[in-house]
């Protein structure tokens, strides 16, 4: 009897660190999901600040509450000091495309436009 219940214990044991191993992964696959979308929403703040410098008076506000709000965001997910790290080389980033000339923003909005929009969308919402 002591041999059964000796065995049983290893089976839980067993169960219990399988248990914790999908956990810890889950937790460590949430963790990469929410660095990545930091990123992203940084990137398309850079993005959205520099386009508002660019764009017409109209969109001016619309660009500049997408770019708060996309670096509110990854500043509520990852902290400040890691969402401006990224934001200063994103913008670095952009910058390089469009080769440190206003003219040729049109490079950016052909990268960011598309991936970005759902931001711009979610942050200009009416209340």
């Amino acid at each position: 009897m002591s041999t059964r219940n000796g065995c049983k214990f290893e089976v839980l044991k067993l169960i219990k660190a399988t248990l914790g191993l999908c956990l810890t992964m889950c937790a460590s696959a949430s963790l990469a999901d929410d660095k990545a979308l930091a990123e992203h929403n940084v990137d398309c703040s850079a993005y959205f600040f520099m386009a508002a410098n660019v764009k017409g008076m109209s969109e001016f506000n619309s660009y500049y509450t997408a770019g708060e709000f996309g670096y509110n965001t990854a500043v509520r997910s990852v902290g400040e000091a890691i969402a401006l790290e990224r934001f200063n080389v994103a913008t670095a980033g952009i910058n390089e495309l469009i080769e440190r000339n206003w003219l040729e923003f049109d490079k950016a909005d052909d990268k960011y436009g598309v991936i970005c929009a759902d931001i711009l969308r979610d942050a200009n919402k009416p209340d």
